[in-house]
């Protein structure tokens, strides 16, 4: 993807060697790194701090009866860093892995139509014990936007050129940011969510490294999640 061109650019001159994309080898490793902090502050009770919730939502409706408006973001901070790239690796690809599991509830319009997911970087620190809805941080505009859902189901964001720049260009990691313009809720969980939920169903980064050779290509297999084993780190 073009966005991606300048970053690619970076990467080749770090392992010095010719490589042609989208060319999946056998070296190619993937590491699932579980969200360490999240929380999705609600613009109808501003100073509402939820991050020990165990729901994040994102959307922006309004209830017909009161003329309220009833929007909500949601914050995720991953603890990733050149350590979760194995020696001698580079990172060929990052994806946010988010998965809409549940609707609005007593939320909104419980509209049916479409839903859009906005994914930002999130360009100011943040504290999940803190956060609400008046003081949330700064974030840039999407750098990826996923259209058209119309149901429950696993949402991925190309996030690689955002964790690029942390890892290799020692860019502030402030973390990522959620959006949905749409009355239809998103509904997923976090890390409060009851013990039953399984990891898999919480905000993943999903980080595939590789170790090039000369004159071979630099692979941007994915691989199966569900193989991959995920941690999570504090913070602070």
């Amino acid at each position: 993807m073009i966005r991606r061109f300048g970053h690619v650019v970076a990467a080749l001159l770090l392992v010095a060697a010719p490589v042609a994309l989208h060319a999946p080898r056998a070296e190619a490793d993937i590491t699932l790194i579980l969200v360490s902090e999240d929380t999705s502050p609600y613009s109808f009770l501003p100073s509402l701090i939820r991050y020990n919730n165990p729901s994040a939502y994102a959307f922006r409706g309004e209830d017909a009866g009161e003329g309220s408006a009833h929007e909500f973001e949601t914050y995720l901070w991953f603890d990733v860093d050149a350590s979760d790239v194995p020696a001698g690796h580079v990172l060929v690809d990052a994806q946010l892995l988010v998965t809409w599991d549940f609707d609005a509830g007593g939320f909104g319009s419980g509209s049916t139509a479409s839903a859009e997911l906005d994914c930002h970087e999130v360009t100011e620190d943040w504290d999940q014990t803190t956060l609400n809805w008046i003081n949330r941080p700064a974030i840039a505009p999407p750098f990826d936007s996923v259209t058209g859902l119309t149901g429950y189901t696993s949402i991925l964001c190309d996030a690689w050129p955002i964790v690029f720049d942390w890892i290799y260009n020692g860019a502030p990691n402030y973390g990522l940011a959620l959006t949905n313009d749409s009355e239809r809720a998103i509904g997923m969980h976090t890390l409060e969510a009851d013990p039953s939920v399984s990891d898999a169903l919480k905000a993943n980064l999903v980080l595939t490294t590789e170790l090039p050779e000369p004159g071979l290509g630099i692979g941007l297999a994915l691989g199966t999640i569900a193989l991959v084993g995920s941690h999570r780190r504090s913070r602070r």
